[in-house]
């Protein structure tokens, strides 16, 4: 069995201690003041794709709530753009937030009595969202699943979700079926 080396004394030990110098420390800090100066643009960028991304991925979400529940209840069931009063926006703000509901007199308004699914916020300042003409103030399911219009056609959308600082776009389809769908895209500008 080998002898272990005999200990240094605490005296010692202590005179060999080495660390960092005043000079050095101030080095490391401005070369980590360098990198963080670097990488905040980009954070702030990919911040703004993560928002824009969350949103679109919030209104999907709803559309799948919307329509299960049309399946489950055997009721028609909408989503429309939100008002300021909580109630749905006849012009279709939907970057107001938006609500889903059993519209049990099938006219694509959320009246007193009809039970409400969710609620969506307002949209955090700088995502803007566009819409197309079919779904301007709201999207709704029938009882078999399907998307209907106040008049029983089918109905079709896509919610285009940006951030004007971003050529990612995130958008949100929903076809003939009422299947919605989410994709990224490139957009030009953001509506």
């Amino acid at each position: 069995m080998p002898i272990p080396a005999p200990l240094k004394p605490l005296a010692q030990a202590k005179n060999s201690a080495t660390g960092f110098t005043l000079m050095e420390a101030v080095l490391v800090i401005a070369v980590l003041a360098v990198l963080v100066g670097l990488t905040a643009p980009a954070m702030t960028g990919w911040q703004a794709r993560h928002r824009v991304q969350a949103q679109a991925e919030s209104l999907l979400d709803s559309l799948v709530l919307a329509r299960s529940e049309a399946l489950r209840r055997q009721h028609r069931v909408t989503l429309c753009a939100r008002s300021q009063e909580g109630l749905c926006d006849p012009e279709g703000q939907w970057q107001q937030g938006w609500l889903v509901f059993v519209d049990a007199n099938h006219n694509g308004l959320r009246d007193s009595g009809e039970v409400l699914l969710d609620t969506r916020e307002a949209l955090p300042k700088g995502v803007q969202v566009g819409v197309s003409l079919t779904v301007k103030t709201y999207y709704a399911y029938n009882a078999e699943g399907r998307s209907a219009t106040v008049q029983g056609a089918f109905m079709a959308g896509t919610w285009r979700f940006c951030v004007g600082s971003s050529s990612r776009a995130w958008r949100v389809v929903a076809n003939a079926l009422g299947k919605p769908r989410i994709e990224s895209y490139t957009s030009e500008q953001c509506p």
